[in-house]
């Protein structure tokens, strides 16, 4: 995924024309695979209630608990997956399919094999939210940071902020401009957030 680098040349304006065709093109794909994974577990679910192997709130519960667990592993944390992150996601994925198991056996009293089948499927809902999720909040969040800021009035104060108190932002901002580029993008407005806070942390320059 695209990252600005405030050391290189600004993107010219066809060059960020391809990069959120890119990006658009990602998460179009990621998102049919979201879309793929949705239809092939909710159609193992309806095999199991037609095939009267489980309820229909059996299911319904199911599904709550694997989506309220794939929903929290694929909103917390950041993109990357870290070894802690990797752990917790591997107990929320344990305690999801033995709650399930448990809820579906001991409460609802439901057949052993659709209990055992619902799940493992909702290992693999909550598996599935923890990686592709993740991968769409992080190309979702790339759509967004190469838009540019035009009408956002709070984030243009922002930025000529920035390069009021920092000639080499000021340097960038105009380089871009040459480029055809007279709006930063909301990435760039980041990076410099980023710089500034590095490299001058007593500035504030939040007024």
């Amino acid at each position: 995924m695209f990252e600005f680098d405030l050391n290189q040349e600004p993107l010219t304006n066809l060059e960020l024309i391809a990069e959120q065709k890119k990006v658009k093109a990602i998460r179009k794909q990621q998102i049919k695979y979201s879309c793929i994974s949705d239809v092939s577990h909710a159609f193992v679910f309806i095999a199991l209630y037609l095939n009267q192997a489980l309820t229909g709130y059996a299911i319904a519960v199911a599904i709550a608990i694997s989506t309220v667990c794939a929903m929290v592993v694929a909103m917390a944390g950041k993109h990357a997956l870290k070894v802690t992150d990797k752990i917790s996601i591997g107990v929320i994925t344990i305690v999801a399919t033995l709650a399930t198991g448990l809820i579906l056996s001991l409460v609802m009293r439901q057949q052993f094999l659709g209990t055992i089948i619902a799940s493992l499927l909702t290992g693999s809902i909550v598996i599935v939210g923890a990686t592709l999720g993740r991968k769409i909040k992080k190309v979702m969040v790339a759509v967004e940071e190469l838009k540019p800021i035009i009408e956002d009035e709070y984030s243009l104060q922002e930025l000529a902020i920035l390069c009021r108190h920092f000639p080499f932002l000021a340097d960038y901002r105009e380089l871009a401009s040459h480029y055809l580029r007279p709006h930063l993008t909301y990435g760039e407005l980041n990076a410099m957030r980023q710089w500034a806070i590095i490299n001058s942390p007593d500035i504030d320059v939040s007024a």
